[in-house]
């Protein structure tokens, strides 16, 4: 609008982008028929927009969560860039990875059991006073992989006979207690022994002694992954105690006890 008083032009706050034309007329005070008339073309600019680049604090991708808003640091004309049914921006989705979801207020949501990662999430905002007038950028989700700890213990098995304790039963996945990691959420593989006849039985965690092993203490080093993020692994050491008591026809001795049957401190043998 004209303002008559100043001769200035007025634009309205919110007033979409474009050239307008302000017709306005002049006449003498003293001769007030003499008049003349002119246009006065007015060009009104978009405001400035500019979406930043974010770089979000990770996000645990086993547990899943959700990242704060990525529009905190999109400005529109100088201001804060606000988005939903009062906002003074639009917000559209260009390119988001899978497990990722953006959120209509600039947040992302990343799926539970998602593989760690930088993940690259494009948006667009838009002018609503002026559609046309938007500004894209891509912005870096951080999920982070489960901290794996693999502890080293210790077990007796006799030869012959496969252990009762898992080499996972002190061994923790993503700040879980002891027994955490299980052969649900890590892969198991057995990387060293010290006796060909220890060995570790991947699938379920347990060690096998080999009949004849003799007696002694061994090593068996092994090696857990996280399923999701094959590369996330941490090694331990299983010591095994070995007990293998025969006698010179190699069969298994009886306790000494036992071949005293009526507990009358005379071996049965001998009575």
């Amino acid at each position: 609008t004209l303002n008559t008083t100043t001769g200035m032009i007025t634009v309205a706050a919110g007033t979409p982008a474009g050239s307008y034309t302000v017709t306005y007329q002049i006449c003498d005070k003293v001769n007030t028929g003499v008049c003349d008339i002119a246009t006065e073309t007015v060009n009104v600019a978009a405001p400035a927009i500019d979406a930043v680049t974010e770089t979000t604090p990770a996000i645990n991708g086993i547990n899943g969560g959700t990242t704060a808003s990525l529009l905190a640091n999109d400005t529109l004309n100088g201001a804060p860039v606000t988005v939903g049914a009062t906002g003074n921006v639009t917000l559209t989705p260009v390119t988001v990875p899978a497990g990722l979801t953006l959120n209509a207020d600039g947040t992302v949501t990343v799926a539970s059991g998602t593989p760690a990662g930088n993940y690259n999430v494009t948006y667009q905002i838009c002018d609503k006073v002026n559609p046309t007038n938007c500004d894209t950028v891509t912005s870096i989700v951080v999920v982070s992989a489960p901290a794996i700890d693999a502890v080293n213990g210790t077990q007796a098995v006799s030869a012959g006979t496969t252990g009762t304790t898992s080499v996972l039963a002190n061994d923790t996945y993503n700040g879980g207690a002891a027994g955490s990691a299980t052969l649900a959420n890590v892969n198991l593989t057995q990387t060293a022994t010290t006796n060909a006849g220890v060995t570790l039985n991947t699938t379920t965690g347990m060690i096998t002694v080999a009949a004849g092993t003799p007696a002694g203490t061994y090593e068996v080093t092994y090696q857990i992954c996280d399923k999701i993020n094959p590369g996330v692994c941490d090694t331990a050491t299983e010591t095994v105690t070995v007990s293998n008591l025969l006698d010179s026809d190699g069969d298994s001795i009886p306790d000494i006890n036992d071949l005293d049957d009526d507990n009358d401190g005379i071996l049965d043998t001998a009575e």
